[in-house]
């Protein structure tokens, strides 16, 4: 699944280099980098897809309030017809 195809890549990511600025570092250390890297990219992904959605649900409260006057005026019109 998902867990693993972020190890996969905090794997790949940590074989890539093993010096860093002239400091070794070891594989966890990378992995943990690649892993916390990921975290903080879907972290803001899953901000934005919030931001969506309340966008969104305003829009729709905007639209239900129309339909609803919209249905009132409907049933007036048909009271004052009938």
């Amino acid at each position: 699944g998902f867990a693993n195809q972020t190890e996969v890549r905090a794997d790949q990511a940590a074989s890539g280099t093993s010096v860093n600025n002239g400091a070794s570092k070891s594989v966890e250390s990378f992995k943990y980098d690649a892993l916390r890297g990921e975290n903080a990219d879907l972290r803001n992904v899953n901000a934005k897809y919030l931001e969506k959605i309340n966008a969104e649900e305003e829009k729709n409260k905007k639209l239900e309030a129309t339909n609803k006057e919209l249905n009132e005026n409907y049933y007036k019109l048909q009271d004052g017809i009938v």
